[in-house]
């Protein structure tokens, strides 16, 4: 993580982690309805199979079920309560 990142992260806080691309949009939709401004970090990481051969990938339906994407959700620390009752319902 960059300095200026961690500069900033130190003004937010941690209120949500989403894994896939459905759940993250669930979140950021109820955050921004209730006019609560976040910031998202994404990691991405793609599960790896087929006897250790590099970018095989498991039959699957969706894409979901490939994509373990993580999304975490920051706000002000002044928000944080707010978020967190916004992502609640």
């Amino acid at each position: 993580m960059g300095l200026f990142r961690l500069l900033f992260m130190e003004k937010k806080c941690l209120v949500h982690s989403a894994f896939g691309n459905e759940p993250y949009f669930k979140a950021a939709n109820q955050l921004s309805e209730h006019g609560i401004s976040y910031d998202v970090v994404r990691k991405s990481n793609y599960s790896v199979f087929g006897g250790g051969q590099e970018g095989a990938m498991p039959f699957a339906r969706t894409t979901s079920e490939i994509s373990n994407t993580q999304y975490d959700f920051y706000v002000k620390k002044e928000d944080e309560h707010r978020a967190e009752q916004a992502l609640r319902h």
